[in-house]
This record gives C-alpha cells, structure tokens and sequence, in this order.
C-alpha cells in the first residue's frame, strides 16, 4: 500500500492552481510552539478505514524530510517500497528498482501547487495551509496542539470532509477524511532533526 500521499495526489491534482490570499491570524499559538527544522527523521504508521470493512489496512515504515529538497517514505509493511516528493515530482520505486513518476509539476500549475500542499501537511507549514483551508486551532496543554482543516476549493471539498492536525513542536499526527466515509490516520514517531544537517546520502535521495 502507497503512503497517504498518493491518495491526496488524485484528488488535489484536480484542485484549482488559485489560491486564496492570507494565512490566518488566528494560528499565533501554533506558530509559537511549532518548529520548523532543515531535516526531520522519524517513523510513520498509517491506518485507512475503509467504509464498510471491520479491519483498516495498515502500514508503517521510516520518513526523511529536508525541508528544502522533500519527504522520503521508506515503506517496510506491508511490503517494501519508497516514494519520494520534491517540489518537482513524486515518484514511487519498487524493490525491483522500477520507478514510476506519479506526480510531475511540469503537468501544469495544479500539479505542482498538489506537491506544495502534499509537503504543508507534513512540514506544518502554517502559510500554505492557511491558503487552502478553513483552520481552527486548539491549544492544549503541555504544548500539545489540534488543528481542524476544513477545504476551501470546490474540487477538494468534493473528495475530503476535512484533515486534522496534531502535534507539538512537530506534526505527530494527520487524520484524512473523505467524503465517502473513508478515513486515513497517520501517525509521525520518534521524530528527530538531528543531526541537524542531511548528510550526502539524504541529499542523493532527492537527486
């Protein structure tokens, strides 16, 4: 099973490439306990609820973000296989080494604005968000945080009810819903930004 990701790359690709003007004010107090390092390094856990089934599919594996080059997923359940998003592409590889492009922003400006959205979602970056959905914040205790994102455009509102966010200095958690009554939950473990520079294997990752 492909990371979430995927599942948002066919619905955002069909979102408009206009986005509305300002960030929120409102998320002052998540702004001042998230943080926003160069390199994050963690485990994911993903469940999708399928309307309809008793048992979610799940599955879990390693993540790589650098903020300036993209996000790795290094699935391990239920069998191997990686993607990799860049502001230019995403692309899946098998363990036989084949790969396939996914997602490719020289398509055309929705394309690249879903590569923008697919990275906000994971990075917690707040400005971007803030352009596409309707956000209501939750401060709790701790410096815990929730963040509930309801769409703007027509074309997500179609196929997600909403997203929500939870976190501390990082995004720990994302929780996807569709309109269909499907559910996907992911949970980001054991993050760590250090050491706080990729080394030159992370790097090659988005090369």
């Amino acid at each position: 099973m492909r990371p979430w990701f995927a599942m948002l790359l066919l619905a955002a690709s069909l979102a408009q490439a206009s986005l509305a003007v300002a960030a929120d004010e409102a998320l002052a107090g998540v702004r001042s306990r998230i943080e926003q390092p160069d390199v994050l390094r963690g485990r994911f856990e993903q469940e999708k609820h399928l309307k309809g089934f008793r048992n979610p599919l799940r599955s879990a594996g390693t993540m790589l973000l650098v903020r300036e080059s993209g996000i790795a997923w290094d699935t391990a359940e239920p069998f191997a296989s990686s993607a990799v998003l860049t502001r230019e592409k995403l692309t899946s590889e098998l363990p036989d080494g084949s790969r396939q492009v996914l997602l490719d922003a020289a398509d055309g400006p929705a394309a690249s604005a879903t590569a923008g959205l697919l990275m906000a979602l994971v990075a917690g970056d707040l400005d971007a968000l803030a352009e596409r959905f309707e956000i209501a914040e939750t401060l709790l205790d701790d410096g815990a945080w929730r963040l509930e994102l309801r769409p703007r455009e027509p074309a997500l509102k179609r196929v997600f009810a909403g997203f929500e966010l939870g976190g501390d200095r990082h995004v720990r958690e994302v929780l996807i819903e569709e309109t269909g009554g499907d559910t996907t939950r992911v949970r980001l473990l054991d993050l760590s930004s250090e050491p706080a520079t990729p080394s030159p294997a992370e790097v090659a990752r988005f090369d």
